[in-house]
C-alpha cells in the first residue's frame, strides 16, 4: 500500500473532509485546523463557510459559543442552509412571519432543497386559491 500523505490531497478533497469533521464536532474542526496547515487554509476560506452543510450540524451544549460563531459566519457569507435555518427560527420561534418566510424563500432560490420544499408547502398552505 502506498504511503498516505494529507498534503498530497487536492484542496477540494480537504474541503470535503473538513466539512464532515465540522458537521460532526466543532471541537474536532478546531483541532483539525490546528494540526494540519492544509485544513487551516481551507477552514479560513469564505467558500468553506458558504458551502458548509448545516442541516445535520449538531448543537453541542458545551460548545455553544463556538457553534454560534460558526453558524453566524456561514450566515454572513450567504450559506443557503444557514439562511434557511435562520428563516425557520424567525418564523417559528420569534414569530416574525414575513421575515422568516422571506429568508426561507431566499434560501430555496440559492439552492437549499429543504428550503424549496418548505417554501412550496407554505405557499400551498397559505394560498387564497
Amino acid at each position: 500500500m502506498a504511503n498516505f500523505n494529507l498534503s498530497s490531497l487536492p484542496p477540494s478533497m480537504l474541503h470535503k473532509i473538513l466539512s464532515k469533521v465540522a458537521t460532526t464536532s466543532i471541537r474536532d474542526f478546531g483541532c483539525a485546523r490546528v494540526s494540519f496547515p492544509g485544513f487551516n487554509a481551507v477552514g479560513r476560506e469564505d467558500y468553506f463557510y458558504k458551502s458548509a452543510d448545516l442541516i445535520f450540524f449538531n448543537d453541542w451544549l458545551d460548545q455553544v459559543n463556538a457553534v454560534r460563531t460558526f453558524r453566524l459566519k456561514c450566515y454572513q457569507l450567504g450559506n443557503p442552509e444557514a439562511i434557511y435555518l435562520r428563516g425557520m427560527y424567525e418564523y417559528f420561534i420569534l414569530h416574525l412571519l414575513d421575515e422568516g418566510r422571506e429568508k426561507i424563500h431566499l434560501a430555496g432560490e440559492r439552492g437549499c432543497l429543504l428550503a424549496k420544499y418548505v417554501d412550496g408547502m407554505m405557499n400551498l398552505a397559505f394560498s387564497n386559491d
